[in-house]
């Protein structure tokens, strides 16, 4: 694991130690999980650079690939929220029914690794091995409503609270593949994400959940390098040939929260 999302992570945990209040709707924590993938279809793309067309004869522009695995792994992150309630830090008058929503900031870290698999590159008909050694930071902005039950004196929303999430996501990938001698990148993209889970406040001030979250992103590599064994030379230089690949991610999470 990089350093730097580390200390990300390590940041957002400083704020447990912040003083107890008497209603608690500010909320950080931290949790764990596992990250699983559908299959991809990357897409390399030849272009020019400054965006004109690559002229003839060159005959193949788009080469794809198709079904690449992704290999599970264990996701570790932290978050802060705010719900929009009259108690608790940073409260203020609003209405009642602004209570069941809120605004949440999770960022999270996980490998993002293809394993050593033959494909087949179209239309080409190349069949190579490829494998991809990487990672993924998610800085997720979630709208956030809730639910509660089991209310009591300590905690009068209810100690059992439903909840979902949904918003933007910002994704920053490092990639690094095999299919040439520098296809390696760091990018930052855009991404969808969404949430469920259901967290129970063991006390009036820290709480256990349970979480699915689904993340749809587009992410790019943009590199210049020889790929599939196609040359690119002058006078068809400043070509660079990025790649475009969409993943379905899906994450199991268990997490505990600090309130104030």
């Amino acid at each position: 694991m990089q350093k730097k999302p580390l200390l990300i992570l390590a940041a957002l945990a400083v704020l447990v130690v912040l003083p107890v209040v008497v209603a608690a709707e500010m909320y950080t924590g931290l949790y764990i999980g596992g990250n699983f993938s559908a299959d991809t279809d990357p897409r390399w793309e030849a272009k020019k650079i400054q965006g004109t067309e690559i002229p003839p004869p060159i005959p193949v522009r788009t080469f794809t690939a198709n079904n690449i695995s992704v290999d599970p792994a264990f996701v570790i992150g932290g978050k802060i929220g705010y719900w929009f309630s009259r108690e608790g830090f940073l409260s203020f008058d609003y209405p009642d029914w602004m209570k069941y929503l809120g605004l949440e900031i999770a960022l999270d870290y996980h490998n993002l690794d293809w394993p050593r698999q033959n494909v087949t590159i179209n239309p080409i008909n190349l069949r190579i091995p490829i494998e991809n050694d990487g990672y993924m930071v998610t800085a997720c902005f979630l709208l956030m409503g809730r639910y509660g039950f089991l209310p009591d004196k300590d905690v009068p929303f209810g100690r059992l609270q439903p909840y979902v999430g949904i918003g933007p996501a910002v994704v920053f990938t490092r990639t690094h593949l095999n299919i040439g001698r520098d296809y390696k990148s760091s990018e930052a993209d855009l991404g969808f994400a969404l949430e469920t889970g259901v967290r129970y406040m063991v006390r009036k001030n820290i709480s256990l959940s349970a979480s699915f979250r689904y993340r749809y992103v587009r992410i790019h590599v943009d590199v210049d390098d020889q790929v599939f064994n196609i040359p690119f030379q002058p006078p068809y230089g400043g070509v660079y040939i990025p790649m475009y690949t969409t993943y379905n991610l899906f994450n199991i999470l268990v997490g505990a929260a600090y309130h104030f």
